[in-house]
């Protein structure tokens, strides 16, 4: 029993249609109060008035005598039995919808509306989809939800689609589909793909339209392609699925293509296909890459780069030629079409007009492959081809029992001899290129070609694609040597085995004095960086192999070096796309030492403090790394080596020094936020300060020297001159002073600062400034 609900009624008229002996509603007006309440299909039970007064068993006519009579009462209310109508029509404007049809028992339901939909308040959930019409005459019965929702979606921009929808216990209709008698097509520009049709057959037919195609709710499947027009007056007519396709992706930067559609049921039958081309005004028939043999003149074959390519096939017997003028030349042999088109070259408006027939492969055929899978079955070795797929490159192209002898790619390898797997894999891994080359032969009767031998060159520098290689190499020692290039490497017939590997260069950085398992090693970890480059060269030459410096001084740019270093030496690890420094430092190197443009040198120092170095000075130029084999060389030992003596100008402010020494202050310390980091060292001693206005102190201890310095922190200009560690050659101790700002006894400074509770120093004597 179907669910009821009991809805009260306003008064007035309520603008609901009912039939039937037992009332139903038939209809409800957009205008009405009980819109989206009353659903078309709805039995009425009973009504019930503001007295209490229930009537039931009523039927249409008093029913709506009843509503009429007691339409001023607002307390009525109808109980109704909420069936599904028979059938409903709805139409679907232009945009989403919002129904969502699914396939349940069998059958296209509507399930679910979306509360965004406009038909919310006039389909009910759980109808039947039966029938879809379109505006152009298309409809379809009996289909399933997915291809209801494809036509839907396919047609979304339409303004008129029809939904007929029948309740799950009415009789539905049997799948059946029905085209309009025909119609032209103006084609956008775009292949079969980009265009989103799939056509198949012995006769073009459109077999499906994919989803968000642009020819979505004009073109339907089922409809046979008569004709394809072409603007520059290439006509096609009774092409298969097949070479149909190829024409329409052969032509796809022509605008203006037009086809003409057929429904099958009233296609008339043709005497058999043709195609028109229209040729240059210059040139002959070789010019054009087309080739023609017999009597009459057969198409023998057409070069994969010819303009012509998939728009005339191989076996298609040329009736007539001629011009614009009216000249017409029929029945021609190969050798008289040849010297027609030649001696006609100059004359506007000329065209072959063909019967498209088949023909048998010559012995030997010449391929230029089109990017993508070819849809051909090979097998065996030397590949033999077993069956053409119907849509292939190579339908009309070539014989089934034809071998592949060879493939040259786009880099310039030519494979020779080879086995089903070599072929195939080498197609694949060269499936974009535009360059492919393929020799069939009916191998019977001409045989393969040999594989030429490779010699051993002195040198040469070749770049390495990414992905693997596929060449082996041998040698514990250096230099590995290239032992096998396997026939489906990428590096066939470009280098030879025996040659010896000098440099690997990978970003920039020059790999070099590697065994077999170093550079194995490296082009396995590196095979996704584009921009390789592999140097080698004949073993013989011994002395010309590149050699590890055993010590190698970089110069450093001021600023970040976009590099990362690790272990104890520093080794560098990793460098930033933009490192300055990524083809100054080799490979195989550690850091030993760092020199300073001031004479500051260090060695013997780990990751963590070679990098602190590093940033303090990042801001000078000239800074010199002393790189060293890590094969064949020792790190220096632990060691600093200071400027005899340094002047540097001081900044107002604290500037992050701390300092120690009862008799003579010597940095202790540069805090994170110095502002004289890369210009001081920890240990330098402070022989001078001096102040702008005459003043000038030295032989200062380390409180001395902080009281000074904080005394005239305000001051600009003031100068500290440094000396190093183990310095004799210091200044005199002279701390007398006219400057007013320095506070404290002219003689004896030290006497203003506490050496037990004194908050700023600590009793140590080092102080922070």
């Amino acid at each position: 029993m179907a669910p009821s609900c009991k809805v009260p009624l306003p008064t007035g008229s309520l603008k609901v249609a009912f039939k039937g002996d037992i009332p139903k509603v038939s209809g409800v007006d957009q205008a009405s109060p009980m819109y989206g309440a009353f659903k078309i299909g709805y039995t009425v039970l009973e009504l019930e008035l503001g007295d209490g007064t229930v009537m039931q068993g009523l039927d249409t006519r008093e029913l709506v005598a009843a509503l009429n009579e007691h339409s001023n009462d607002p307390k009525r209310r109808m109980k109704m039995e909420m069936n599904l109508p028979k059938e409903s029509v709805i139409v679907l404007q232009a945009g989403e919808h919002g129904l969502i049809i699914e396939d349940k028992f069998g059958k296209a339901m509507l399930t679910r509306i979306e509360r965004y939909s406009p038909l919310r308040k006039q389909v009910r959930v759980g109808m039947i989809c039966d029938t879809v019409k379109f505006e152009d005459g298309y409809s379809i019965s009996g289909h399933s939800a997915d291809e209801i929702n494809d036509a839907l979606d396919a047609a979304s921009q339409t303004r008129k689609r029809t939904l007929v929808l029948k309740s799950p216990d009415s009789d539905l209709s049997p799948r059946s589909g029905a085209l309009p008698s025909g119609k032209t097509i103006v084609l956008p520009a775009g292949t079969c793909e980009d265009l989103g049709l799939k056509i198949s057959g012995t006769v073009a037919k459109i077999s499906q339209v994919m989803p968000g195609s642009a020819l979505a709710g004009q073109i339907r499947p089922g409809y046979i392609v008569d004709t394809l027009s072409h603007p520059d007056g290439h006509e096609f007519a009774g092409f298969n699925g097949a070479n149909l396709s190829k024409c329409i992706d052969r032509t796809a930067g022509a605008r203006g293509r037009i086809v003409t559609l057929v429904n099958p049921n009233q296609m008339k039958q043709r005497a058999g296909a043709t195609t028109k081309i229209m040729l240059p005004h210059n040139g002959s028939l070789g010019d054009f890459g087309i080739k023609v043999s017999g009597s009459p003149a057969l198409i023998e074959s057409v070069d994969g780069r010819s303009s012509f390519q998939g728009m005339i096939f191989r076996g298609f017997r040329v009736q007539m030629c001629g011009w614009s003028d009216g000249t017409e030349f029929a029945d021609l042999d190969g050798v008289e079409l040849d010297e027609v088109i030649e001696e006609s070259s100059g004359i506007p408006g000329r065209f072959l007009y063909m019967e498209n027939t088949a023909g048998s492969a010559p012995s030997v055929v010449e391929y230029v492959l089109s990017p993508g899978k070819l849809g051909t079955v090979f097998s065996g070795t030397p590949p033999r081809i077993t069956r053409v797929n119907p849509g292939s490159q190579l339908e009309g192209v070539v014989d089934v029992g034809m071998c592949a002898d060879t493939l040259s790619l786009e880099n310039g390898i030519v494979h020779y001899q080879m086995s089903t797997m070599e072929f195939t894999n080498a197609l694949k891994s060269s499936g974009n290129s535009e360059n492919r080359k393929v020799r069939f032969v009916k191998v019977e009767e001409v045989g393969l070609k040999s594989k030429p031998a490779m010699a051993l060159t002195e040198e040469m520098t070749i770049p390495l694609p990414t992905g693997k290689l596929g060449v082996v190499f041998k040698g514990n020692q250096f230099p590995a040597v290239i032992t096998r290039v396997n026939s489906d490497s990428s590096l066939l017939g470009k280098v030879a085995p025996g040659m010896a590997v000098d440099v690997v260069t990978v970003k920039r950085r020059d790999h070099m004095e590697m065994n077999a398992s170093e550079v194995g090693t490296l082009l396995k970890s590196t095979s996704d960086i584009p921009g390789r480059m592999l140097k080698i060269r004949d073993p013989s030459y011994k002395y010309d192999f590149a050699r590890m410096p055993d010590e190698l001084e970089v110069v450093l740019p001021a600023g970040k070096l976009g590099c990362t270093f690790t272990g104890n030496p520093p080794v560098p690890k990793t460098f930033r796309e933009n490192s300055p420094v990524t083809g100054s430092i080799p490979p195989g190197m550690f850091v030993d030492c760092l020199v300073l443009p001031d004479g500051f040198r260090r060695s013997g120092f780990n990751t963590r403090e070679f990098v602190t170095l590093l940033n303090q000075t990042t801001e000078e130029d000239g800074r010199v790394l002393i790189l060293k084999n890590i094969k064949n060389c020792e790190p220096s030992v632990r060691e600093e080596v200071f400027p005899m003596d340094k002047t540097v100008t001081l900044p107002t402010g604290r500037i992050g020094l701390s300092f120690k020494g009862r008799k003579n202050a010597r940095i202790s310390r540069l805090h994170d936020d110095c502002k004289l980091a890369g210009q001081v060292y920890k240990g330098m001693i402070v022989d001078t300060i001096t102040i702008p206005g005459g003043s000038s102190f030295s032989g200062m201890t380390s409180k001395e020297a902080a009281r000074v310095l904080s005394d005239t922190k305000a001051v600009g200009g003031r100068t500290m001159t440094l000396k190093g560690p183990d310095s004799t050659d210091l200044s005199v101790r002279n701390i007398t002073s006219d400057d007013a700002s320095i506070g404290g006894n002219s003689q004896n400074m030290s006497a203003g600062f506490s050496t037990a509770n004194s908050a700023t120093f600590s009793t140590t004597n080092s102080v922070r400034l």
